[in-house]
């Protein structure tokens, strides 16, 4: 036995025709997978399905289209695609080979082509393999509520369906048989093909007939229906011409019977007509009789009323005059009111005025007494503190002094205690290196002057200063009572010298801060004296802010109200004016008005006197 890849051979190498034919009429199929799982029941009633057309269920399916194989849950199915052009429904039916399973799925043609409206390549409806290829691959068996279904799944599955492969030649059997057997199955065999040629040639020459017969019948049919047309039309012919001829009868019968009736009024008018003459006369002239009585009241009627209008007149003109005296009595007491109430406002105003400008004097007087009474304080300040910078002055100056004189003690500390100069006493420069050690040796009588008059000095003017002071002249009398005794003192080896350089350190830094706190305390003075000033100059700018807004205020409220009483004015102006225009408009149209009714009662009896004079005549 052969398997399904020689079975594929076979296929692909038919021609393809055959294939299609094959297919379609479902003779034998092979399904893709090995023979041993075959059960040739199922596969020979699942071929026949697409032929029966005795049952209702396959009537209602349609015609065989479309055909794969694919497994599902390990078993293969084999899947079908059903068209049915009566019920306009496509079947999708998917049979199982090992447990003659059978499940549907159908769709309508609409519902069909909704599935591939956004699939380009399928939206063209003749692709139909492509379409049913399509839906075998995403169709799956699903189980609800116990019950398997067969459902459209959104993507492919994991199965790949395949189409299903057909034998293009007959296996013959080749066991237990002699030769002649063989041969004659051969032949047999190979008569298939000329007996089933024979066939579709007798079919096609068979439904040819039927066609013909068909036409011939539809042709005798048209003619008998185009003969039975024409007799129906020439008895409605018929029967339209005796109905005209009968209506045509009857249009003439009835204009005789109007004519007889037409007479027979005419000759009732003429009695009549002579008959009623007279009382037409006595009618008349009864109507003229009460026409003129009409027209007499008539006259009378328009007299009162022309005599009713002219009262009404004469009445609304005294009331329009009285209108007109009690408005301008009105205006005149309106403008009295008002000239009272600017009058009582320009006080009022004047008064708010008074009362600002008194309180702005006694601010003036008490900012006034403020200033004269902070001078005074500040005299008094300047006085009481004067003995103080004075005797500040005096001790800057003592501190000065001593400054000096320990600046001179330290000079000559330093011009003792200095090493003398090494002359050179050999060869021509002998003479003048001793008259160089003789003006050496003259100088020092100075300083001790010097010293004396410190000794003497120094305690004075420390004396003069507070305990502080006292206590800075007592550490320099000891400095210079040190500078002294060293000056006088010959150098001695090995003996401890005065640290000079820590008093000097000690004499700068206190001098240093005392300096320091002077111009502390005139950079405060500055500061103070600055701020007081702009003090007073913020002060004097707010003020003469509030003077100026004041003003401002006043000024704006005059503004405003002028401007609201001169707009009041002109508004009272314009509402006069108009007014009056208003009233002319009114009388102007009153008097257009009387004058319109004047003209159309006047033509209203012109009217009436015509109708009488031509009932007259």
């Amino acid at each position: 036995s052969q398997g399904p890849s020689s079975e594929r051979a076979h296929l692909s190498s038919a021609p393809r025709s055959f294939q299609r034919r094959r297919r379609d009429r479902c003779e034998l199929l092979v399904p893709p997978y090995p023979r041993r799982h075959l059960r040739w029941r199922s596969l020979l009633k699942l071929a026949m399905a697409g032929v029966m057309t005795d049952d209702g269920g396959e009537q209602d399916k349609g015609e065989l289209k479309y055909q794969e194989s694919k497994q599902f849950h390990s078993e293969w199915f084999l899947c079908s695609a059903y068209d049915s052009e009566k019920s306009k429904r496509i079947t999708f039916e998917i049979y199982g080979l090992d447990t003659q399973d059978m499940y549907h799925k159908a769709y309508d043609y609409t519902a069909f082509d909704q599935l591939f409206r956004f699939n380009a390549e399928l939206m063209n409806p003749n692709r139909k393999e492509g379409r049913f290829h399509w839906i075998i691959e995403r169709l799956g068996i699903e189980t609800l509520n116990g019950k398997r279904e067969l459902k459209l799944m959104p993507d492919p599955t994991e199965e790949v369906p395949s189409l299903p492969l057909y034998e293009t030649q007959r296996k013959i059997p080749t066991g237990r048989m002699d030769l002649k057997e063989r041969q004659k199955l051969r032949e047999q065999m190979d008569m298939l093909d000329i007996r089933r040629a024979e066939k579709i040639t007798m079919k096609r020459l068979a439904w040819k007939q039927r066609i013909l017969a068909h036409i011939m019948r539809l042709k005798e049919e048209d003619k008998k229906r185009k003969e039975q047309v024409n007799e129906q039309i020439e008895q409605e012919k018929k029967k339209r011409l005796l109905m005209k001829e009968e209506r045509e009868r009857k249009e003439r019968e009835d204009e005789a019977r109007m004519e007889a009736i037409m007479n027979q009024r005419r000759k009732a008018v003429e009695v009549k007509e002579g008959r009623t003459e007279e009382q037409d006369e006595e009618e008349y002239r009864q109507l003229r009789a009460r026409w003129r009585v009409l027209d007499a009241d008539l006259a009378r009627r328009l007299a009162e009323e022309k005599e009713q209008i002219e009262r009404d007149r004469q009445a609304r003109r005294e009331a329009e005059e009285k209108k007109k005296q009690d408005a301008l009595d009105i205006q005149a007491r309106r403008e009295a009111a008002w000239a009272a109430r600017d009058e009582r406002v320009r006080k009022k105003e004047k008064a708010r005025i008074d009362a600002i400008l008194e309180v702005k004097e006694a601010r003036r007087r008490a900012d006034k007494l403020a200033q004269e009474r902070n001078k005074a304080y500040l005299q008094q300040l300047h006085v009481e503190r004067q003995p103080i910078f004075q005797e500040q002055l005096e001790r800057t100056r003592e501190r000065e002094r001593a400054k000096e004189s320990e600046q001179e003690a330290l000079e000559r500390y330093k011009e003792k205690r200095a090493l003398p100069k090494k002359v050179n006493k050999k060869g021509r420069k002998a003479n003048s290196s001793t008259a160089l050690e003789e003006k050496e040796e003259k100088p020092p009588e100075k300083p001790e002057k010097t010293e004396k008059l410190d000794k003497t000095e120094k305690p004075a003017t420390k004396a003069k200063g507070k305990k502080k002071s006292a206590a800075k002249g007592d550490a320099s009398e000891t400095d210079a009572a040190l500078t002294e005794t060293d000056a006088e003192a010959p150098p001695v080896v090995g003996k401890k010298k005065v640290d000079t350089e820590k008093v000097l350190d000690a004499i700068e830094a206190k001098m240093r801060k005392e300096m320091e706190e002077a111009r502390r305390r005139e950079m405060k003075h500055r500061k103070r004296e600055k701020r007081i000033q702009e003090r007073d100059a913020a002060r004097m700018e707010k003020e003469n802010e509030h003077m100026a807004q004041v003003r401002e205020e006043y000024r704006q409220n005059v503004t405003v109200k002028e401007a609201a009483a001169a707009e009041r004015r002109l508004v009272m102006a314009e509402r006069r004016k108009e007014e009056l225009a208003a009233a002319e408009r009114k009388r102007q149209e009153r008097a257009r008005l009387e004058k319109l009714r004047e003209e159309n009662v006047r033509r209203k009896q012109q009217q009436q006197l015509q109708a009488l004079q031509t009932a007259i005549a």
